[in-house]
């Protein structure tokens, strides 16, 4: 068959570890509406699990990087962000080797892209999934829910910084990106868990915009041996929350934004949370952690 005249788009995944994860992850992508994609699996890891999977999904287009030494979560994405480019895909997704995309995800974005190509990405709407892959929705979930907005279809400005700092509504993991708008290094290696938080504050200080999509075309799996979840039961992920807020709310001060500046101060969905994981701690018993969720929720 001759090549199709259209830029491939890239599905990146940088993978560390949970080879059954990979292989759904991976099945997902194969079985995309549109064809014109390739996958990049950016190997982390400290076995060869990932070439098994690979080799056992066999498809053409899927190909392994494996990464000389270990390069962490950020040195991962960036190196996902120059594959894709050197694929010569100007769009693309880092999709998480967990995480799964709906048949039409490709597609949607790729028309989103298309209907907005000043747009640096494009968030999704997302099915929450449990560690079976089934449809379930906890309160972290149901407070991006309400905060999704109802009357806007992108983000951008003082309004849209605004917004991402009173609650990051959408996930990273299903953000499709036009990867020539995005700095480089695009992840930021000072931060662990709130790399996207600055990423996205970044792209709207700088002038960029976050287009809305409101089909559901990602499914995002919570489950108990996710990196986020490990962080936030011992709190290092409120922490660096708190950090990036006050990061970009600086910032956001500096061009005149006040608004955003006082919801990167005031951070309600962090306090919020804050507040939850000391409830959570008396329940467990672990009153230390319980008075040091409430001192990050009463911080200034």
């Amino acid at each position: 068959m001759p090549p199709s005249p259209t830029p491939p788009y890239a599905v990146t995944v940088p993978y560390y570890s949970n080879a059954p994860y990979l292989r759904e992850a991976l099945d997902s992508v194969v079985a995309q509406t549109d064809p014109d994609w390739c996958c990049i699996v950016v190997d982390d890891s400290p076995d060869a699990g990932a070439a098994a999977v690979v080799g056992a999904v066999g498809d053409p287009r899927i190909r392994l990087e494996r990464n000389p030494t270990n390069l962490g979560v950020a040195g991962s994405f960036n190196r996902c962000v120059e594959e894709a480019i050197a694929a010569g895909a100007p769009l693309g997704v880092i999709l998480h080797a967990d995480d799964l995309l709906e048949p039409t995800y490709v597609a949607t974005m790729r028309a989103a892209h298309g209907r907005q190509p000043s747009a640096a990405a494009v968030a999704p709407r997302v099915t929450v999934i449990d560690a079976g892959g089934v449809p379930h929705l906890p309160l972290p979930d149901r407070v991006k829910s309400w905060l999704w907005p109802r009357r806007l279809d992108r983000l951008e400005g003082e309004q849209g910084l605004q917004r991402l700092l009173r609650g990051q509504f959408f996930y990273c993991p299903a953000v499709s990106y036009r990867w020539e708008l995005l700095d480089r290094p695009a992840w930021d290696g000072r931060w662990r868990q709130v790399m996207d938080l600055m990423l996205y504050g970044r792209v709207l200080l700088d002038g960029g915009s976050i287009e809305l999509e409101p089909a559901r075309v990602f499914r995002y799996r919570r489950h108990a041996a996710s990196e986020t979840q490990q962080n936030s039961v011992d709190l290092s992920r409120t922490d660096e929350e708190i950090a990036a807020c006050r990061e970009l709310a600086d910032a956001a001060g500096r061009l005149g934004w006040t608004r955003a500046r006082r919801a990167g101060r005031w951070r309600m969905t962090v306090r919020l949370q804050s507040m939850i994981q000391a409830l959570a701690a008396i329940a467990r018993g672990q009153f230390r952690s319980a008075v040091r969720a409430v001192g990050l929720a009463v911080r200034p």
